[in-house]
């Protein structure tokens, strides 16, 4: 086949113009590509100081909203008054923690109310024998009076001659316990010098499980080393300290910068398992001020999270991504932290309400949310556990 003149030359052409373009396009898709690859290194260095910048938060709220220590109980057995009577000797008169003291003793002793009067002559605080139904109030010292259990509940102290435990009446563990179930992360608790092992450890263990601190005297600087050599081998314990500095410790533990805290906005923990549901309340409840730590879909994970952010209040769903439905994570984390919980669910038929009632629930609220609905609980909720906490 032969080409007309001047046929050649336009096929050159054509092929060099066709290489040409290819050569353009190549260079495009490699720039297209070059672009998408910043682009999205671009979006992950905005997600990393996205999450440093919320995780530097959540560090300044938790260090500004640290929860006051301020249930103390003491208990202990032989070797432990002198050690009592150091300890409030150290306390400033303006310690705003309210203080109980049980300690192994003879059930009728020719003075019922000796020991408080010891203690009072030592202490810039007010201290007196505990009477039973008696409310309690910060910066006071409350003394176990002999043959009755000392029991911490509601704000008041209860004194019961129920049953000796680990053989005596009253019963450091039986204080220590009362205290861990109804004030949680609110309790430091000391065990002192003494010679019957076991009283204590297993209060103590309920204090640490709850969230509270534990402290123990040093053995070195004990009387007698029994109860708290127990406690140290049975107890991962805060705080192992020498009797004259427990009560400095004390003194920085139940200070707490309280104006500071004042000022931060309510901290909620949202757990939800659908995400337009749950962006949807978080930004409401910015939008009412709130300061709302973060959102979930798992019980498990809120678990998780609300050990580590200590929330104000948790926003639960009942039935959840995870193997935990809202329910069950609501039972686990009042149990752990005694963290309020708000259920926020679709469902409001009788077995839910009855599944519900088995919890300790501060209220209820019904999907499709309502924002004068959800403020409305929020706020209840938030009133119900400060007055109950006072």
């Amino acid at each position: 086949m032969t080409l007309p003149a001047g046929g050649s030359d336009k096929v050159t052409t054509s092929i060099a113009l066709r290489d040409r373009a290819e050569v353009v396009c190549e260079f495009a898709r490699k720039t297209i590509a070059d672009v998408h690859t910043t682009v999205e290194e671009s979006r992950l260095q905005v997600a990393v100081c996205r999450r440093s910048h919320r995780h530097a938060d959540k560090l300044l709220s938790r260090a500004i909203t640290r929860p006051p220590r301020d249930i103390v109980v003491l208990g202990g057995s032989a070797g432990a008054l002198r050690a009592v009577k150091a300890i409030v000797r150290a306390l400033p008169a303006d310690f705003a923690g309210s203080m109980f003291v049980v300690l192994h003793r003879d059930p009728d002793p020719p003075n019922p109310h000796g020991m408080a009067k010891v203690l009072a002559s030592q202490s810039a605080l007010p201290t007196e024998s505990a009477h039973d139904e008696q409310r309690i109030e910060p910066g006071h010292v409350y003394v176990g009076p002999p043959d009755h259990h000392m029991v911490l509940a509601n704000g008041l102290i209860r004194l019961e001659h129920s049953p000796r435990e680990n053989r005596f009446r009253p019963c450091v563990d039986v204080l220590f316990r009362s205290a861990a179930m109804h004030y949680g992360r609110r309790v430091a608790g000391v065990l002192l010098s003494g010679t019957f092992g076991s009283d204590g450890t297993a209060g103590l263990w309920q204090i640490k499980h709850r969230g509270g601190i534990t402290i123990v005297q040093d053995p070195n600087d004990a009387d007698f080393p029994e109860m708290p050599k127990t406690a140290i081998d049975n107890v991962a314990i805060d705080y192992v300290l020498p009797v004259a500095q427990i009560g400095e410790k004390l003194t920085e533990l139940v200070s707490t910068p309280a104006d500071s805290a004042a000022a931060m906005p309510p901290r909620l923990l949202i757990v939800e398992d659908e995400s337009v549901v749950a962006t949807n309340l978080q930004q409401s409840l910015t939008d009412m001020g709130y300061h709302v730590i973060d959102w979930v879909p798992t019980g498990e994970a809120a678990l998780e999270l609300a050990a580590q952010e200590d929330p104000d209040l948790v926003l639960m769903d009942i039935h959840l991504a995870g193997a935990l439905n809202g329910i069950e994570s609501a039972r686990r984390i009042w149990q752990r932290l005694q963290i309020p919980i708000v259920f926020c669910t679709a469902h409001a038929d009788l077995d839910t309400l009855k599944a519900v009632q088995t919890t300790e629930s501060y209220g209820y609220v019904v999907k499709p949310f309502q924002s004068d609905a959800v403020r409305a609980a929020v706020e209840l909720a938030l009133a119900r556990r400060e007055k109950e906490l006072r």
